[in-house]
């Protein structure tokens, strides 16, 4: 197993396309952890966020309904949402429930690293795909991409990445429609690439 992580990585090195080594290098985690905060039209949002393969979410919400948590169960395919803490009670819903989707319409289901570089690729293989240089990012080296191409209305039709070099993982992401709308701005912060997570983290 651990052979062919590191043949993936190697692999994805020899290759000149960031973003497809950022790719590979998500495909070799097991899992991550970070803090994120997005701004945008829709509201502003601050949360710690969680991922384990093979697909388990979990969200702490710090800001604007602090304490909420959400999980999502890929063996179900289904939500949990404690809106008061772990202590209080809980709902079990489809992760397409408006109750349980960010201000955006981003589905818990569908919100890992590897979906949104999967989704710039898929805009840059219909419409552009660039390395717009190297520059500095909160004192870390980062690669800034721009992904764009085709999008409904109100979907994101172009991204721009800031990568981290060294751990080649999305540290700031901004989003903008066919139009030219701001759609959302996104930091990832205080990144752990697979961490030790406890027994019940994902099951409390």
């Amino acid at each position: 197993m651990l052979s062919g992580v590191l043949l993936l990585m190697a692999l994805a090195l020899d290759s000149p396309d960031p973003l497809e080594q950022a790719l590979a290098r998500f495909d070799a985690l097991q899992g991550y952890r970070l803090e994120l905060r997005s701004e945008g039209p829709g509201g502003n949002q601050q949360l710690r966020y969680a991922y384990r393969k093979p697909g388990l979410v979990r969200l702490d919400v710090i800001s604007p309904h602090a304490g909420a948590v959400l999980i999502y169960s890929p063996y179900s395919d289904r939500v949990r949402l404690w809106p008061f803490g772990l202590s209080g009670p809980s709902l079990t819903l489809s992760p397409d429930n408006r109750m349980v989707k960010s201000p955006r319409g981003h589905r818990l289901d569908r919100s890992d690293v590897g979906e949104l570089l999967r989704q710039a690729r898929r805009l840059g293989l219909q419409g552009e795909m660039r390395l717009l240089g190297e520059s500095r990012l909160a004192e870390r080296p980062v690669l800034q991409l721009l992904a764009r191409g085709e999008a409904p209305p109100g979907q994101p039709a172009r991204f721009e990445i800031w990568l981290d070099k060294i751990l080649l993982f999305p540290v700031r992401v901004i989003s903008h429609d066919a139009r030219g709308n701001l759609l959302e701005t996104v930091w990832l912060e205080h990144i752990e690439p697979d961490p030790s997570f406890a027994d019940d983290f994902f099951f409390p």
